[in-house]
């Protein structure tokens, strides 16, 4: 496979994809002792967490800890540099982590030089050698230069599987009629009036009712008494606005703002590409350009019909688009809905879930929301394909239902997930077995040494209050 114009890369672990997930992978696997790779497409670490999005699946609805070890690393290391608000509860996302979009970027390259990972930028797989079922060697490309990289275990945390959609593993998207949860671009504005905000939604409740599906009811003075909070509502704002022939062309009948550690900052997330498939490069394309016109939309429809934002002004767009549904890769175990409903931990656990199940419509401007009130285990089987070996997959590619993904699709979990999948190749190397051979004891053994949450603790049933 290599020739005279291909330079080759050896190392222990590859890392396909820079997102947390294949960044936390990279770290776990590194302070193991091995050399580890991390090669991403873009030119920065953390995908959809340098958005400005506030980070979700660190308390299940009760409040127990669900992401720990290098989750926890990273709020830590946020915290000392005033880059989050903490963890705090909410109604609508269980737990809602605000952090500062450049802090995450400039913390996520801090760890991984701190571990000696190398990283490969602006390179995507284009070409794999698979041997009598084994992954042994892909080969990249970027900026003309092509490069051979030779590993014992590679790790695809793209997000979309593209990796291992390169090698034909099998995998489901969507629901059964192909439909796929819409993308959004976050963007931040500054100069909101929060207080005016705030005393709009405590004299008209109905701005913030909850949708339906939930059985509880918000109080407006909820949103005085946590550090962070994901707003949701403000309808009579977007049906006045649609009157007045505005906001027309954006297909959510819903504002979602979230908190920002910055005073004056509100983080948005409001844009909605609908029959929008993600790995199709086309579609990717044109919904980049579609979302870039809905957030000039929207900056221009805030001011006149928000309460607290006659004065703002764009101060951030994400870099990237939050993608939330793809490929779904066929594993050893699937999450089911009923573990999830159900809060199952079973003795193969490797990560914990806790988000709500948050499906979006791909097709309207709805949603599906079920309330999931006690974390979940997600099995180390999830994350291993049937037959290939040599490969692993993390974040939101893993084996998982529709419904079980659209809890287990967050950025807590898929951290969580990839320091399970990294401890699970540092494994691999030291004890030269294949992916389906880790020994799960051991595998868990080391996770919980290294901080990572694996169990909840038994807790009396409470009365809800937000």
């Amino acid at each position: 496979m290599t020739d005279e114009n291909t330079r080759t890369l050896c190392c222990d672990i590859a890392v396909l994809g820079g997102g947390v997930s294949g960044v936390a992978a990279a770290i776990a696997a590194a302070r193991q002792k091995r050399r580890v790779l991390i090669v991403e497409q873009g030119d920065f670490l953390g995908g959809v967490s340098v958005s400005g999005l506030g980070l979700l699946g660190f308390r299940d609805r009760e409040g127990n800890p669900i992401a720990g070890g290098i989750a926890q690393e990273l709020i830590d290391r946020l915290n000392a540099l005033h880059g989050t608000l903490g963890h705090n509860p909410c109604p609508i996302l269980n737990s809602l982590t605000p952090v500062n979009a450049g802090l995450v970027r400039l913390v996520l390259f801090e760890l991984c030089e701190e571990e000696g990972i190398q990283l490969l930028f602006g390179c995507i797989p284009t070409k794999a050698l698979v041997r009598e079922d084994r992954l042994c060697q892909v080969r990249v490309c970027g900026k003309g230069n092509f490069f051979d990289i030779k590993a014992d275990v590679f790790i695809d945390a793209t997000g979309d599987g593209d990796l291992c959609s390169l090698i034909g593993l099998p995998y489901e998207k969507g629901n059964p009629d192909g439909e796929l949860q819409p993308a959004s671009l976050v963007f931040a504005v500054s100069g909101v009036n929060k207080e005016k905000l705030l005393k709009y939604v405590e004299d008209k409740p109905s701005e913030v009712d909850t949708p339906e599906g939930y059985e509880m009811k918000v109080e407006p003075g909820f949103f005085r008494t946590v550090n962070g909070y994901n707003l949701l509502g403000l309808d009579a704002c977007i049906r006045k606005a649609r009157n007045d022939g505005w906001y027309n062309d954006i297909p959510r009948d819903r504002f979602s703002l979230i908190t920002h550690p910055n005073d004056d900052t509100t983080v948005i997330n409001n844009t909605r590409l609908i029959d929008f498939d993600g790995t199709d490069i086309w579609q990717l394309s044109r919904g980049t350009q579609e979302a870039c016109r809905q957030v000039e939309e929207l900056i221009k429809f805030m001011p006149e019909y928000l309460p607290g934002f006659e004065n703002c002004a764009l101060s951030f767009v994400a870099p990237t688009l939050g993608v939330r549904e793809s490929r779904r890769f066929v594993g050893k175990r699937c999450l089911t809905e009923k573990d999830v409903r159900q809060g199952e931990v079973p003795p193969d656990t490797v990560a914990l879930g806790g988000y709500n199940v948050d499906i979006h419509h791909g097709c309207d401007e709805g949603s599906e929301l079920y309330i999931v009130r006690r974390g979940y285990g997600i099995p180390y089987g999830c994350m291993v394909p049937e037959k290939m070996k040599g490969i692993l997959f993390t974040g939101r590619t893993i084996w998982a239902d529709r419904v079980a993904f659209g809890s287990s699709r967050i950025m807590g979990t898929c951290i969580a997930l990839g320091q399970a999948a990294g401890t699970a190749a540092s494994i691999c190397v030291q004890s030269n077995c294949e992916t389906d051979q880790v020994p799960v004891e051991k595998l868990r053994r080391l996770l919980t040494e290294n901080g990572a949450v694996l169990s909840i603790p038994q807790k009396e049933k409470h009365e809800e209050k937000f």
